[in-house]
């Protein structure tokens, strides 16, 4: 049907969850690498004191990047939950209105 979008609700439902399940997964990953992403440094010297600070920096942006995506990916799938039960809505009114023959 050409100019038609067909939807299933539960398929965004189910989209919904595995996208939430991977911010999960991904904050999960973070928090527990976070120690190795730290390391301290190798020596007293200047350069192992620079290439602590060197990944400690790395570390921070993974962090804040990371926590954006985790963000992000929880703001879709809330977005693809309300599109859903929009879709439902809508779904049930024109049952209703042809159930009633008024449609």
């Amino acid at each position: 049907m050409p100019g038609h979008v067909l939807v299933d609700p539960e398929a965004l439902l189910a989209a919904a969850s595995e996208l939430d399940a991977a911010a999960m997964r991904l904050a999960s990953s973070l928090a527990s690498a976070s120690v190795a992403l730290r390391p301290p440094p190798a020596g007293s010297d200047e350069v192992s004191a620079l290439a602590a600070r060197y990944f400690w920096s790395t570390a921070q942006s993974l962090d804040t990047s990371t926590s954006a995506a985790v963000t992000e990916l929880h703001e879709t799938a809330a977005a693809l939950r309300v599109q859903a039960a929009a879709y439902r809505e809508v779904d049930a009114s024109f049952s209703t209105a042809l159930t009633a023959g008024t449609a």
